[in-house]
C-alpha cells in the first residue's frame, strides 16, 4: 500500500513538473502574442490537470485505505514503516513545492494574460471609437455633414 501511495506522489510530481513546463511554454506564448502557440498549450494543459486530477483520486482513496475516512496524509504516514515514511514525507514536501511554484507562474501568466486583453480592449476602442476630427478635410464654419460620428470602421470608403 505504501509503495501505491509513493507511486502516486511520484506522478503527482511529474504532472506538475510537466506542467510548470507548459506554463513556461505558455508564458512564451503571451509574451509573443502567439495565438495558435496558446491553443496547443492550453490543450495539453487541460490534459495534463485531467491526469492530475485522477492521481489525486487514487492518492486519496489510497490514503483512506490506510486510515480511514476523514484521515490526513500526515495521520496515515504513522502506519507505515520509518523507511517508507520518510520517502513519502520526502515527496509530499517536494509536492507541495512544485505546486507552489507552479501557483506562482499561473499567478504571472494570470497578470500577463490580463495585460495582453487589456491592450486588444484598448485597440478596438481606439479603432472603433468616434474619431475627435473627421477624416477628411472640412471648413472651419461648416457644420459636419452627419450628426452622428462614425468609427473607423464605419466610414464610407
Amino acid at each position: 500500500m505504501g509503495q501505491q501511495l509513493l507511486a502516486t506522489l511520484s506522478n503527482m510530481i511529474n504532472l506538475h513538473e510537466e506542467l510548470m513546463s507548459l506554463g513556461e511554454s505558455k508564458k512564451d506564448a503571451l509574451i509573443e502574442r502567439n495565438v495558435n502557440s496558446l491553443s496547443e498549450v492550453m490543450k495539453a494543459e487541460r490534459e495534463l490537470l485531467q491526469a492530475l486530477s485522477v492521481e489525486e483520486e487514487k492518492r486519496q482513496e489510497l490514503v483512506e485505505e490506510l486510515g480511514g475516512t476523514g484521515q490526513t496524509l500526515k495521520e496515515v504516514l504513522t502506519k507505515l514503516s520509518p523507511a517508507v515514511r520518510r520517502i513519502i514525507e520526502s515527496r509530499a514536501v517536494t509536492l507541495k513545492q512544485k505546486a507552489e511554484a507552479l501557483q506562482v507562474l499561473n499567478e504571472q501568466n494570470d497578470v500577463l494574460l490580463k495585460d495582453a486583453m487589456a491592450f486588444v480592449h484598448h485597440m478596438i476602442g481606439h479603432l472603433t471609437a468616434s474619431p475627435e476630427q473627421p477624416l477628411t478635410y472640412t471648413r472651419p464654419n461648416q457644420k459636419p455633414a452627419s450628426s452622428t460620428p462614425r468609427g473607423y470602421f464605419d466610414t464610407k470608403a
